[in-house]
């Protein structure tokens, strides 16, 4: 089996140490294929190895094209993506690959744990709790039993599969979604049943979020995030559709600072779906945080 490893990237400093993370395995892959617009090229700085390639596009297209740029130019039958600020353990690909190839399944995809990084902030491990074997991606993720984030995470630079799997569902295949993995996996989940997911319980990937993540975003998309949510939540349960609008639409209008926004995203869950208490509490306890700076300058 070989094995192709794709990396997008805008020509961040960060790049280097992800590509190097990927060279570093204790299986090593037989390409490390590095996407990158050709007017971000100026700033790219790789190690000197040759199982790197370089693989341009006129401009950039977003992480999921970026990344099917990646699997159409792939040789291996394998492939992981890693994000250019993040960075593998060394055991990753050799502990993956051969957890796919013992599912006995031809569609496959495997996950592990990751240890979250934030600047100023002590670095996490999620998930708490890995998916179970046929659980609904959609009620894995979206569904929530504490205050806090990080019960299901399904993250990019955790994922390895065959590469068949994104030729017959593209990773772009549903264009620009807001979740962009777990629209992917919905739609892979949905379409075939021998799909297995697995997710390793061990941490083999270091998962970075500062303030200028790609994953970031501080714009106003609450009405996108509700969009998604009636889009492709309609067939999940009313729990899932309740707790998803109360807490991942919810903060996409508390990043934003967006009291109206919150307030929407709380009302939309209460209409089309059944949130839970702890996404009721979650949403409760935003919808404060971002009103009282407004009380303060009132009064």
């Amino acid at each position: 089996m070989t094995v192709s490893v794709i990396v997008p990237t805008i020509g961040r400093p960060t790049v280097r140490r992800a590509v190097e993370s990927a060279l570093d395995q204790t299986c090593p892959p037989d390409e490390v294929i590095v996407v990158i617009a050709d007017d971000d090229r100026v700033a790219l700085d790789l190690p000197d190895h040759p199982a790197i390639r370089l693989v341009t596009v006129p401009e950039r297209t977003g992480a999921s094209a970026s990344r099917q740029v990646g699997v159409r130019a792939a040789r291996g039958d394998i492939v992981a993506l890693l994000d250019d600020d993040d960075l593998w353990h060394p055991y990753k690909l050799e502990r993956q690959v051969a957890e796919g190839l013992a599912t006995g399944s031809d569609r496959w995809i495997v996950a592990c744990r990751a240890a979250v990084r934030g600047v100023g902030r002590r670095e996490k491990v999620w998930p708490r709790t890995v998916i179970g074997p046929a659980q609904p991606v959609a009620d894995y993720l979206f569904r929530r039993s504490t205050l806090f984030f990080g019960d299901g995470m399904l993250q990019s630079s955790t994922l390895c599969f065959p590469r068949n799997v994104a030729l017959e569902v593209p990773l772009d295949s549903v264009g620009d979604a807001v979740h962009d993995e777990p629209t992917w996996l919905m739609t892979l989940q949905g379409k075939f049943d021998d799909l297995v997911i697995r997710q390793i319980a061990e941490c083999y990937t270091i998962y970075t979020v500062t303030s200028d993540s790609v994953s970031r975003s501080f714009d106003d998309r609450t009405a996108d995030y509700i969009d998604w949510g009636d889009t492709y939540l309609g067939s999940s349960s009313a729990r899932t559709r309740g707790d998803y609008f109360l807490t991942s639409a919810v903060t996409a209008a508390a990043s934003a600072h967006s009291a109206s926004g919150v307030v929407s995203a709380i009302g939309h869950g209460i209409t089309h779906g059944r949130p839970g208490p702890m996404a009721y509490l979650y949403a409760m306890a935003k919808l404060a945080v971002v009103v009282a700076p407004m009380g303060r300058r009132v009064g």
